[in-house]
């Protein structure tokens, strides 16, 4: 099996984007099984998930003024706000190992190479047992992390370390995840738009100031690059074998793939 590893430090949203697609694309056509990627954020940005609407969930043309931006996910879920984290991301063909089965069993398999990274790096991380909705489900404006998913990284004291979501499309398998170093979550509530009741923004920043963890509260001397190495590490290790490094501009159609995702935050 054809294993690769990329290592990138912080890009924009859209070229983040633009090389997760690109890793998708490598594995459908063949040239990969499985790649492992790490990587962070310049600018700030927020994420929304492949079916929802960037003009309901943000106030986007505020957001992309304060110098942030916006861009939309291969997968699901809800707003997250990526800021002081590190971001992964695992792309495989649906019947590689260490993905294949259910949407939990995969959910477990990924977790597994995160959790044993953290608490090898200080972080006492566990498996969440359950579904939790700290906000009435259904409701409008619920970022990421006012859910606890059930497999999802949670501190021992029950808040949320890690968000992540799936998708699978065309035989190819997409995991990515934020891991908190410091909560920032409450930045999606500022950008909600203007038709966001107070009352509700005020109940939404409760949620997220009191139901997310960060890594830097357990282990304060931590960074982004150790905690990097370390998860490549494992996930190594999780793999039986070394998997070969590919730099994230030598991938296929990158730089269509780029200013196809500029092109998109510039149209908002």
């Amino acid at each position: 099996m054809k294993t690769l590893a990329i290592s990138d430090s912080s890009q924009s949203g859209y070229v983040n984007m633009a090389v997760d697609l690109c890793s998708m694309r490598m594995v459908q056509e063949g040239t990969a099984d499985i790649i492992f990627r790490t990587y962070t954020w310049d600018p700030h940005c927020l994420s929304i998930g492949r079916f929802q609407k960037a003009d309901t969930e943000a106030d986007v043309k505020r957001l992309l003024e304060d110098g942030f931006h916006i861009v939309r996910r291969p997968t699901g879920g809800r707003a997250v706000w990526h800021g002081h984290e590190l971001t992964y991301s695992v792309v495989a063909r649906t019947d590689h190992p260490l993905v294949s089965g259910t949407i939990s069993e995969s959910l477990e398999k990924v977790a597994a190479i995160l959790t044993d990274s953290l608490k090898a790096s200080g972080v006492p991380a566990v498996l969440n047992a359950k579904n939790r909705e700290l906000s009435e489900a259904g409701r409008k404006y619920n970022p990421c992390f006012t859910s606890h998913g059930r497999s999802e990284i949670m501190t021992p004291d029950g808040k949320k370390l890690v968000g992540s979501a799936q998708a699978r499309s065309r035989g190819v398998f997409i995991e990515h995840g934020s891991i908190i170093f410091t909560n920032q979550q409450i930045k999606a509530v500022d950008y909600l738009p203007s038709e966001a009741s107070s009352s509700l923004k005020e109940k939404m920043r409760e949620l997220l100031l009191n139901g997310v963890g960060a890594v830097l509260d357990y282990a304060p001397d931590l960074t982004t690059e150790a905690l990097a190495n370390s998860l490549h590490e494992q996930f190594s290790l999780h793999c039986g074998k070394t998997p070969d490094e590919l730099l994230s501009r030598d991938l296929p159609c990158l730089e269509e793939t780029i200013a196809e995702r500029r092109q998109i935050i510039e149209s908002y």
